[in-house]
């Protein structure tokens, strides 16, 4: 039984990297946000809450530069054979 390994992209380092940095900044913002309404008199939202929105705001800021960088990828192929 034969293995296909997939060729490694050079681009996926580049945008995996991209997408945590949105992660960090939206995870920041949300979190700075969340404070800032505390002062204001609002509930925050709770500590559990506030780990897992954070953790979804990271795991889709990742997945969603995978997905721009396989359509950057399926286009460069495709500009390649034209």
């Amino acid at each position: 039984m034969r293995l296909h390994l997939a060729e490694k992209s050079s681009l996926k380092l580049p945008f995996v990297i991209g997408g945590v940095v949105v992660g960090a900044v939206a995870s920041a913002w949300y979190i700075y946000r969340n404070v800032a309404r505390q002062t204001l008199g609002y509930v925050p939202d709770p500590i559990w809450t506030r780990f897992v929105n954070v953790a979804l705001i990271m795991f889709v800021a990742i997945y969603v530069a995978n997905l721009l960088r396989r359509v950057v990828e399926f286009v460069l192929r495709k500009g390649e054979r034209s």
